[in-house]
């Protein structure tokens, strides 16, 4: 041990080489107090930031934009459901106006023939109006079916040209077929 230039006899009197156990506490006790410091600063530099008022206010405005897309998304689903829904019905309509109402030109004559089925298999469920070259049909009646109940209504305007004259129209039942017929002179 010489040739380190250390010689033992300087540190037998040492107060901690005499007391191993107290060596060992004072080591933890200073790695616990290193460590409890280490804790302290990390802990007091997150809360600083956590408690700072521009992150606070990064983090509602991110939620209320979150929040605000979400209403957006839900606000879209639901107007797409809804547009498919008008699209549907005015599809159903149309093909329930294609079904029961159409029209036939002749060489003398417009005849708009009416099923009358839908419409409880009556002709008073059929108004017609004249306004000027117009000639506008309302039809009404109730489907029942057996979980519902539902009531048929149905509007449409005929325009005609010069050559008309709705003055001369005539209307007549022939089974379940209400025709009006409108002369052309």
């Amino acid at each position: 041990m010489e040739d380190n230039n250390y010689r033992h006899e300087e540190f037998d009197n040492c107060f901690m080489c005499n007391h191993p156990i107290l060596k060992h506490v004072l080591a933890g006790l200073l790695i616990f107090l290193g460590a409890f410091a280490a804790f302290y600063v990390v802990s007091d530099w997150h809360f600083k930031r956590m408690m700072d008022p521009a992150l606070q206010m990064r983090k509602f405005d991110r939620a209320m934009m979150r929040e605000q897309h979400k209403i957006d998304r839900d606000l879209m689903k639901q107007q797409y459901r809804m547009d498919k829904m008008a699209r549907k019905e005015m599809a159903r309509q149309q093909q329930i106006g294609a079904d029961f109402i159409h029209m036939d030109k002749t060489d003398d004559a417009y005849k708009i023939i009416i099923d009358l089925r839908p419409f409880d298999n009556d002709e008073k469920n059929i108004e017609t109006r004249i306004n000027g070259k117009s000639l506008s049909i309302t039809a009404a009646g109730e489907n029942t079916t057996r979980h519902k109940k539902e009531i048929i209504r149905y509007s449409q305007n005929f325009t005609f040209g010069d050559d008309v004259d709705l003055g001369k129209m005539s209307k007549v039942r022939e089974g379940d077929k209400y025709i009006i017929t409108v002369p052309i002179d």
